[in-house]
């Protein structure tokens, strides 16, 4: 944690081609993008940039890298995460009327009428301006090179705890959000009970810009009820769940009681005037050198199943502790809250198959 206070060779042949060719074009689309620094408004996520080939034994099932360990591999593709700015709008009017205030209406309607390059400097520009008052600008200003920094240690203790370090798992805890580390902790299990070891090691690491900023604001326990769960896109409408009503536009989400009149709008100005509860997210986009393995130990003979050893682009999600702006010196912590949009994917998943399950009603 870091703290800011204040099969056969035919069968191979054709499968090294295939890497291959999907190697180049990934490394001609990525030669053709444009670099950023973390004070640059946020941008769209690309595909990772490859520069080696993945190395594979293809006698082993292919359920050691995708099925045991969810470790973005070089070749492939970033994931999809959930997108704020096109699944927070409130574009429903009987949701709107049912869930939400007459004037967060209005605000989502026009806001959805907006072409999403606007969408993403608006919600860029109220973020930054809610979390510089929350967290100051001295965190916001140092959030990139903080997640470059943490980036080893993470590598560092995933590789130690699938190596049955008691110590890591506690030292993890004070790194991860509760539903990451929950998550890593079984995907090693899962290793473990495969006599598969997994190694981990960050070469280099630069270029860290902001990608994404979202903020939240309202009780702390509103959004611990949210953990682990899919914020189905019901939330456009301010979706309630158990004792609390959520409504989010433009990345920022506000939490409220059921029966209290507290509106987003409102919640944005005390926010910014620095009069509100505020927990911020950000991804950092990092390009990252460093080395993947998964080991086979059985009978006591090390033999590597997945060698991925290349320079690509790596998502970091950072997630602070709450903050309560009104105090004179708040004191919070940056926690890794997703890698590579681990989380957020599953929860557009899971999401995507419960709208459609709606829809079939």
């Amino acid at each position: 944690m870091f703290a800011i206070r204040n099969g056969s060779r035919q069968r191979q042949t054709i499968l090294n081609t295939t890497a291959r060719q999907l190697s180049k074009n990934c490394m001609c689309a990525d030669n053709g993008a444009a670099s950023s620094t973390c004070a640059h408004a946020p941008h769209t996520t690309k595909a990772p940039h490859v520069e080696s080939e993945i190395r594979r034994d293809f006698g082993y099932p292919a359920k050691y890298h995708g099925g045991s360990f969810p470790w973005l591999l070089s070749a492939e593709r970033q994931r999809t995460p959930m997108e704020d700015l096109e699944t927070s709008a409130l574009l429903h009017a009987k949701d709107i009327r049912q869930n939400a205030g007459i004037g967060d209406g209005a605000v989502s309607a026009a806001v959805g009428v907006l072409p999403l390059a606007a969408r993403r400097t608006l919600a860029h520009s109220l973020n930054m301006r809610v979390a510089r008052t929350a967290l100051g600008a001295a965190a916001m200003d140092s959030v990139c090179d903080g997640a470059a920094a943490v980036l080893p240690r993470v590598a560092s203790l995933l590789s130690r705890a699938s190596r049955c370090d008691v110590d890591a798992p506690e030292e993890l805890s004070h790194v991860f959000t509760g539903p990451l580390l929950a998550h890593y902790m079984r995907d090693l299990d899962r290793l473990r009970r495969d006599h598969v070891r997994l190694d981990l090691k960050v070469h280099s690491v630069s270029n860290p810009h902001l990608q994404h900023l979202r903020t939240h604001t309202g009780p702390e326990a509103a959004f611990a009820a949210l953990n682990g769960a899919a914020q189905v896109s019901s939330l456009r409408a301010g979706l309630t769940r158990q004792k609390y009503r959520y409504t989010s536009v433009l990345g920022a989400t506000h939490a409220a009681p059921c029966k209290t009149s507290s509106s987003w709008s409102a919640a944005m100005v005390a926010a910014i005037g620095g009069q509100a509860q505020v927990r911020v997210r950000v991804d950092v986009e990092l390009m990252v050198h460093m080395r993947y393995r998964l080991i086979d130990k059985h009978n006591g003979v090390d033999k590597t199943i997945v060698d991925d050893d290349a320079t690509r682009n790596l998502v970091l999600t950072l997630e602070s502790t709450a903050v309560d702006a009104a105090e004179d010196q708040p004191q919070f912590e940056w926690r890794v809250a997703d890698i590579d949009y681990l989380l957020s994917s599953e929860r557009r998943i899971e999401s995507e198959f419960v709208e459609a399950k709606l829809a079939e009603v």
